[in-house]
């Protein structure tokens, strides 16, 4: 990207970036200077330690359910592993996202990515004050608590709000992918969001990552 201060950007927010920062990067990179979409600042947002502080970060209740239906190990979903996404929303909300608009050129449109416990994130926050106006959600974990975040949607969401999603999945496992088609169903009875969804019928859990981004940024800049 080459910044311009005298130019204002959209932000995109990377989560799980400690694995996804790179490829973001070098596809943005290409869809710029292709001119498919227009430069955007990018912002990687890591774990401190991702084997215990993702699942903190990136969920806000204990499941007792696993991503298959099967019921979960208690001792699995402890404080210690999960629930403490509300605070990780503060931080991004109150520190992150402040910090980047008083030290770069931002227009105030800001897009988070989230892929799996990312994508349930993403997924949770929208009925709650937030700081980001398009959500990237690929193949999310909407599985955790027995798809506690659709009925946290439509119990929460103001009728009013007005966001665009994009929403990716695959098939597998069947019961994540059912919980992700109820998901989709509820966010239809709301007109003003941009909402799109498209589902990989050859692609896996991780590999439809790449895809997944490609096409999202497409439906954000047509």
């Amino acid at each position: 990207m080459f910044y311009d201060s005298e130019k204002s950007y959209p932000v995109i927010y990377v989560l799980d970036a400690e694995w996804r920062l790179d490829l973001i990067r070098a596809i943005a990179y290409d869809m710029e200077g292709n001119k498919r979409i227009p430069y955007h600042i990018i912002v990687g947002i890591p774990h401190e330690d991702w084997e215990y502080k993702r699942g903190i970060d990136l969920t806000f209740t204990k499941t007792k359910i696993e991503f298959d239906g099967s019921i979960s190990d208690s001792s699995q979903y402890t404080d210690k592993s999960a629930g403490g996404g509300i605070h990780f929303l503060r931080y991004l909300k109150n520190e992150l996202v402040i910090d980047v608009d008083e030290k770069y050129s931002t227009n105030g449109y800001n897009i988070l990515i989230g892929h799996s416990y990312g994508g349930y994130f993403g997924s949770y926050i929208l009925p709650l004050e937030n700081p980001f106006s398009a959500f990237q959600i690929y193949d999310p974990s909407i599985w955790y608590s027995n798809g506690e975040v659709i009925s946290h949607l439509t119990d929460n969401l103001n009728k009013d709000k007005e966001d665009h999603i994009f929403i990716t999945y695959q098939n597998d496992p069947s019961f994540d992918y059912n919980q992700i088609k109820k998901f989709i169903d509820s966010l239809s009875y709301y007109s003003n969001i941009r909402f799109t969804s498209k589902e990989y019928f050859d692609e896996t859990h991780n590999f439809l990552f790449m895809y997944s981004f490609i096409d999202g940024m497409k439906s954000l800049h047509p």
